[in-house]
């Protein structure tokens, strides 16, 4: 019996090193951790494993005599050898040793694979709490489920949780607070005290710009008893020009329809006693350079009060993103949403708004008119993003 100590930095270490010198039938007969010492100072442990082989095992049968040629390509069988006692290690003995062996280094496998996995969580929840604790990780994590961007969400947790001592109990509606801060909204249309308002929407096709218009002209006709009237530049599809004109007569407001830059002095002069004077533009494309410059130039003879640019809720962060930056050559002076409720993530409007300091004028959340618009409040949209959030 031969008996060995082997120590290594790890028990997968250590079973390796004494497969390689005792075989896979080297037998465990104890393990302990001690301290490593480095300078007199302990250091990683490492572990000391003690272990056996039976060398009689190992004996193997005498060789058979080699073959000798008595003629070319005949063979003859060797004179047998003198018989002599052999032992042959009983295999029901060494299996219990290899299965013990192959035991423990699967152990071990298993012990570095739960601390691999236990590592990655521990990584993963530091990562998705942003390096916050307690009640600020609960606030992060909040934020960046709602879809904000988690560079905002990190800004935001961290201005407030170095402004001053917070009770945890009041941490929340101080987020709900500071988040309703970051989102201006422009209040409601307001009458000049000259000259209509001449309020623009432009934006994207199908964002629901005419649909929009309809319901605040209704409600300023209808329940303001304003005087309202519609400019269409929305020509390009025959249908659209129908549609806005059967709604004109439905509520007996005025409707000029151009076809050109040229003929929008025109158009404002024939709306000059009016209160409000809504215009609607064709959808364009962002992308299209030839539409989106048709679009500047109509904006530019307007010269509209106020520019709403029209989006839906439902658009993802980087388009919101692009549409705006490719749409305020046309002078945006308020955001528009559209669509509330087709989605219950509102993180990606919060962003628009937060990223360029634009105003939001009012939300729909539904195709009725006049019924499914409303004001933009900042307390109310907090309300929708914070309950999103837990979803």
């Amino acid at each position: 019996m031969r008996i060995k100590k082997f120590i290594a930095d790890s028990m997968k270490e250590a079973l390796l090193d004494i497969k390689k010198e005792l075989g896979e039938d080297a037998i465990i007969l104890k393990t302990r951790t001690m301290p490593k010492k480095l300078f007199g100072l302990a250091s990683k442990a490492q572990v000391e494993v003690t272990a056996a082989i039976d060398e009689t095992a190992k004996r193997a049968a005498p060789a058979l005599a080699p073959l000798r040629v008595s003629d070319p390509g005949v063979y003859s069988r060797p004179k047998p050898s003198p018989a002599m006692p052999s032992y042959t290690a009983p295999r029901r003995e060494a299996e219990p040793a290899t299965d013990r062996f192959r035991l423990l280094e699967l152990r071990e496998d298993i012990r570095e694979v739960k601390d691999l996995v236990k590592s990655i969580l521990e990584t993963g929840e530091s990562a998705a709490a942003g390096g916050f604790a307690g009640s600020w990780a609960v606030m992060y994590k909040r934020l960046v489920d709602a879809e904000i961007k988690p560079e905002t969400a990190e800004t935001l947790v961290t201005s407030i949780k170095n402004s001053k001592e917070i009770p945890d109990a009041e941490v929340e509606k101080k987020f709900v607070t500071v988040l309703g801060k970051h989102f201006p909204t422009s209040g409601p249309l307001k009458r000049k005290e000259t000259g209509p308002l001449v309020v623009a929407f432009v934006g994207p096709t199908g964002s629901g710009k005419t649909t929009t218009l309809a319901k605040l002209a209704t409600h300023c006709c209808v329940d303001k008893k304003l005087a309202v009237s519609i400019i269409t530049a929305d020509t390009y599809r025959i249908a659209a020009i129908e549609q806005i004109r059967t709604f004109a007569d439905i509520i007996n407001i005025g409707l000029q329809v151009v076809f050109s830059p040229d003929e929008v002095p025109a158009a404002l002069a024939a709306c000059e006693n009016d209160d409000i004077v809504f215009v609607d533009t064709a959808g364009r494309s962002q992308k299209h350079a030839a539409h989106m410059k048709e679009l500047e130039d109509f904006c530019a003879a307007l010269r509209p009060d106020e520019t709403h640019l029209v989006l839906s809720a439902t658009t993802k962060d980087s388009d919101l993103a692009d549409t705006m930056r490719r749409y305020d050559r046309c002078g945006i002076s308020r955001l528009l949403f559209t669509k509330l409720d087709e989605t219950s993530r509102l993180g990606n409007v919060f962003n628009a708004v937060y990223r360029s300091g634009i105003p939001v004028s009012y939300f729909t959340a539904g195709q009725g008119v006049p019924d499914d618009i409303e004001l933009a409040r900042p307390g109310r949209f907090v309300q929708r993003l914070w309950e999103g959030s837990l979803v």
